[in-house]
């Protein structure tokens, strides 16, 4: 006699649309993406870390910009596929939800990011870099990867001197 369990059929498990978008955008994450721009989303990180490693120094909130967090996350998970929700933006900013709402105003005001209607689920709101924020993080993310090359003469500091 056979068992009741070899006797079902395996019935196929379709992945929801919201998971097979997320595989397929993760797919295509590091796809035609040079050393370069590798680097630049590494550098994004790092300032990330050390933006985090500067609140266990100085009191946590003094030193702090927001925008500049929110600008952060976008560029990466821009750059690797990924997909930013108004959300996740708040909690990643570290504002209040007021605040960072006011600061994805402020910023999509500027054109730096667009939101959309997420149209898998209406009730989100997807975030991204526009055209105009993504020129801004690479020239600004290059300049701090200029200045951290042992290299390059100008990213030396200069020997104090005061004035006469």
């Amino acid at each position: 006699m056979k068992s009741s369990r070899s006797a079902k059929a395996a019935i196929p498990v379709q992945p929801s649309p919201v998971a097979q978008r997320t595989v397929e955008s993760l797919a295509r994450a590091g796809e035609g993406k040079t050393v370069f721009e590798r680097e630049l989303v590494e550098c994004a990180r790092r300032l990330i870390s050390l933006r985090k490693e500067v609140d266990k120094h100085i009191p946590p909130g003094l030193v702090k910009d927001f925008a500049w967090d929110i600008l952060l996350e976008l560029f990466i998970n821009g750059e690797e596929g990924g997909i930013v929700y108004v959300k996740q933006l708040m909690l990643a900013s570290g504002a209040t939800p007021t605040s960072a709402m006011r600061l994805i105003d402020r910023l999509e005001d500027e054109e730096l990011i667009e939101r959309a209607p997420d149209p898998l689920d209406h009730r989100r709101v997807i975030v991204g870099l526009s055209e105009r924020g993504r020129n801004a993080m690479i020239a600004l993310l290059r300049k701090v990867l200029q200045q951290a090359d042992p290299d390059n003469l100008t990213a030396r500091p200069m020997p104090y001197k005061p004035r006469r």
